[in-house]
């Protein structure tokens, strides 16, 4: 028994470690500049609630593009006390020249608070493509230029864009940046093209005529993880989803509860929003040297202990490797088994309890995936 237990790690470990080559042929491919130069009319729709780490610079760079075509940018906002205010107000006048609008709007009933500041943010854009991108995403001056040409081919519904997230400041901060990074570059863009993952999130394209015919931000703006949600259903309208260029995101400073916040979501779009088929062999897959470990702890017989170390091994430098190609510096993986530990006791949870707070919001999640203030 301990024989097998040893090569189900070996073997788990090297199907982790086969993850690296998909990943890395993916970040060659969305760095590669647009054949056609799109002119289309833009409006970027950006979510805001708070302050985040260098925002000033994430909200800058969405204004130094260097975009052929009209662009408008719409910060939209629910809280008229928000701390981000002063700071949009002063963007807006630094940046006189670029059409920048600032909406607030108390979030609307049935939509997480997100997907509320989406909603009306949209409603006031007057271009055909839409960009949604969070506040905490910094981009380079082609950015709209590379998202949405894939748009004007019409079997091409919706474009997400890569987020990498960096520069993490403290242990918590290194959980965060190692759950968001090892979900997006481990294990959404090996299979993005393989089953219904939806999007990596953060930022996207659509066209309006594509998001009018899902039935809008509301027919997806109440579930826990939207970007999730949207991808699945423009695939299931018929269209091609495609990974768009990579985007910065600077993590900062991140407390214990900001990271379990995090984790949680991600138990939840496995318990929630994903097939079983998924949810069981990650759930193996992705722990089985914590089973090995308590194997060691019960018979003390080496074979479990070299099956611990083959596994969680092969995790980290799984990990490791796919972050340091993203251009993080790959420290985050050494954070691994905290990382598991918390997400473990976070998703138990989540199976019974069913509630997460995100934003300051709690919300009570139901068996598909809607979030219920």
């Amino acid at each position: 028994m301990e024989h097998i237990v040893l090569v189900m790690a070996a073997v788990f470990a090297l199907f982790m470690l086969g993850h690296v080559v998909p990943a890395s042929c993916g970040l060659r491919r969305i760095n590669r500049s647009p054949e056609t130069k799109p002119a289309v009319g833009v409006s970027v729709v950006k979510p805001v609630k708070g302050l985040d780490a260098d925002v000033w610079n994430n909200f800058r760079s969405f204004c130094e593009q260097d975009y052929k075509g009209p662009y408008e940018i719409i910060f939209s906002l629910q809280d008229k006390s928000d701390p981000a205010l002063p700071l949009l107000y002063k963007l807006k006048e630094k940046y006189s020249g670029v059409d920048i609008k600032i909406i607030v709007n108390p979030v609307k009933e049935g939509l997480t608070g997100k997907s509320s500041n989406l909603l009306y943010g949209a409603r006031m854009a007057r271009h055909p493509y839409l960009v949604f991108s969070d506040a905490d995403m910094y981009v380079e001056k082609d950015f709209i230029t590379k998202i949405v040409a894939p748009l004007l081919d019409h079997k091409v519904g919706l474009v997400s864009a890569l987020p990498v997230h960096v520069d993490p400041k403290g242990l918590w901060a290194l959980v965060y940046q190692l759950q968001l990074n090892g979900t997006v570059l481990a294990q959404w863009l090996p299979y993005a093209g393989i089953f219904k993952l939806g999007v990596a999130g953060g930022t996207i394209a659509v066209r309006r005529d594509v998001l009018d015919e899902i039935g809008g931000i509301e027919a997806f703006g109440g579930y826990v993880a939207e970007d999730v949600k949207i991808g699945q259903m423009v695939v299931e309208a018929g269209y091609e989803v495609r990974v768009g260029p990579p985007v910065i995101s600077p993590v900062g400073a991140k407390s214990y509860e900001d990271a379990v916040s995090l984790l949680a979501r991600g138990a939840l779009i496995y318990r929630r929003m994903l097939h079983t088929a998924l949810e069981i062999p990650f759930m193996v897959v992705a722990y089985f040297y914590g089973v090995a470990g308590i194997g060691y702890l019960l018979t003390g017989m080496p074979e479990y202990l070299y099956a611990f170390l083959v596994h969680l091994g092969g995790k980290m430098l799984t990990m490791f490797l796919v972050t340091r190609r993203a251009g993080t510096g790959g420290k985050e993986a050494l954070v691994l088994p905290v990382m598991d530990a918390v997400f473990l006791w976070t998703y138990i949870r989540i199976v019974v309890q069913g509630t997460l707070s995100w934003r300051g919001i709690t919300y009570h999640v139901d068996r598909e995936g809607r979030m219920i203030r």
